[in-house]
């Protein structure tokens, strides 16, 4: 399954912590942790965000916060 990720600057400043956003399946996971064990790209956009971090993956679990990618 394709999927991308970046940095949520307006949910950082809200909740005042680092905070991530994947996208997989169509929908989008705020998440404070990702740990991939598959190889990723940058990818431009021509729309924000400017810059994701891509690939294809097995699985994805998010669970407390964090989003496991294998």
């Amino acid at each position: 399954m394709k999927f991308w990720y970046h940095y949520n600057k307006p949910a950082s400043r809200s909740q005042g912590c680092n905070i991530l956003t994947v996208h997989f399946k169509g929908a989008c996971h705020l998440v404070k942790n990702i740990v991939c064990n598959v190889p990723t790209a940058t990818r431009a956009r021509k729309s924000q965000p400017l810059c994701v971090i891509a690939g294809d993956a097995l699985e994805i679990l998010v669970e407390n916060e964090t989003a496991f990618i294998s």
